[in-house]
C-alpha cells in the first residue's frame, strides 16, 4: 500500500466506478449507477488528490503494478456533530475482481493504524443502511451504528453512520 499520486487517478476512477456498480446495484437508484463514468470520477479524483496536501489522504492497494483498491481518510471528521478526536473514512473501495482476497481488510487496517499513530480516538464512516455485506465487514473491525442516519436523496438511499471507538491500532 502507498499514498495515491496524480498518476493513479485513472486507475482509482476505474476501481471506483466498477465497485459502485457492483456493490450498490439494487441499493442505489439505477440511473445514478448508469450515469457513472470513469472520466467523471477521474475529474473528481484529480480535484480531491490535489486538495489533500499533507492531510492523511488516500491510500491505494497495488498488486502486480495494478491499483486494485483505495481508502480515503479525512481528519477531523466532516460531521458537524462529531466529538473532538473523530476522524472519518469517506471512501474505501476494492475492484470487484479482488473482492474477498483481503484487499479491503488491508486497506482498512492500514487506515486504522495510521489514525491510531496520529492520536485519533474515533473513526466514523457512512454506509448504505441496506448494505448488509458492508455492515458485516465494518463490524469485524469494531464499527457499530451510533444512531445517526441521513437520506442521501441523490443516491435514492438511506445512510447510517458507523463508529469505531478507541482507535489505537488495528486488530493485527
Amino acid at each position: 500500500m502507498r499514498r495515491a499520486v496524480a498518476d493513479d487517478v485513472p486507475a482509482i476512477a476505474g476501481v471506483h466506478v466498477r465497485a459502485w456498480r457492483t456493490a450498490y446495484r439494487g441499493l442505489v437508484a439505477g440511473e445514478v449507477l448508469d450515469r457513472l463514468t470513469v472520466e467523471g470520477r477521474a475529474q473528481m479524483w484529480e480535484e480531491l488528490l490535489a486538495a489533500e496536501g499533507e492531510a492523511p489522504g488516500t491510500t491505494v492497494a497495488e498488486i502486480d503494478g495494478a491499483i486494485v483498491g483505495f481508502c480515503t481518510v479525512v481528519a477531523p471528521s466532516r460531521d458537524g456533530d462529531a466529538p473532538p478526536g473523530t476522524a472519518e473514512i469517506p471512501a474505501i473501495y476494492v475492484d470487484p475482481a479482488w473482492h474477498r482476497r483481503g484487499v479491503g481488510a488491508a486497506l482498512l487496517e492500514g487506515a486504522l493504524d495510521g489514525l491510531g499513530r496520529r492520536g485519533w480516538a474515533r473513526v466514523a464512516l457512512w454506509v448504505i443502511a441496506a448494505n448488509a455485506p458492508a455492515r458485516a465487514f465494518y463490524g469485524r473491525f469494531g464499527f457499530a451504528p451510533d444512531g445517526a442516519s441521513q437520506a442521501a436523496e441523490a443516491l435514492g438511499a438511506t445512510l447510517d453512520r458507523l463508529v469505531r471507538d478507541g482507535v489505537r491500532t488495528s486488530r493485527r
